[in-house]
């Protein structure tokens, strides 16, 4: 018999109609095991958010910081407004935006999930050892058919030209760091005024 059979999602406390507590517990406690402190319900400017992490050591990294949206229905879809959302309330905290769900996404959720590198989560991700990669790359459903594949980045756009050659203010989720490849990766961004200063 397998837990779902043997626990009822209504007999699940936290589980229900516009209760997503059990979700946000088991999204906290991965978060502990992979090295973050979580807290579960924190507010951006008076918007609740569902779980922030910060990493406890320090590799410098962008996923250091994470807020996370988490979505336990049963089956109603992830829309595009959700992730908008997610995205909006994460880049406001200069954070790393993370969806898990128990559902599935509508393609224009997925679409706009990939070009902005959200991690999503589902509840067999919550059991690996380690947070994983953001999905910037979509598998091609042609057998033997190769076009040319981008990832999110090489697919997504571009800034208005405005502001595409500010090299001073390169996109970035969080201070100190800039796009480092084509896929997911960021690299430091050196302070020029350390280089050679007092020497």
């Amino acid at each position: 018999m397998s837990n779902k059979e043997k626990f009822p999602r209504e007999e699940i406390e936290g589980r229900g109609n516009g209760d997503g507590r059990w979700l946000e517990y088991q999204l906290q406690r991965a978060f502990q095991r992979w090295g973050y402190s979580a807290e579960m319900r924190e507010t951006v400017y008076n918007l609740e958010v569902d779980v922030v992490a910060r990493r406890n050591k320090e590799p410098r990294e962008p996923s250091d910081w994470l807020l996370a949206e988490c979505k336990d229905w049963e089956s109603r879809p992830i829309t595009a407004d959700v992730v908008y959302r997610l995205c909006m309330l994460a880049f406001t905290c200069r954070a790393m935006p993370v969806l898990c769900h128990t559902t599935s996404l509508t393609e224009e959720a997925r679409r706009i999930a990939r070009n902005w590198e959200v991690r999503v989560l589902t509840l067999s991700d919550l059991h690996r050892g380690a947070l994983p990669a953001p999905s910037v790359s979509a598998p091609t459903h042609d057998l033997f058919d190769y076009p040319a594949q981008h990832t999110a980045r090489e697919g997504r756009g571009t800034l208005p030209l405005m502001f595409h050659f500010n090299t001073e203010n390169p996109f970035s989720y969080v201070p100190g760091f800039e796009p480092a490849d084509r896929m997911h990766r960021y690299r430091p961004i050196e302070d020029e005024a350390t280089d050679g200063g007092d020497e």
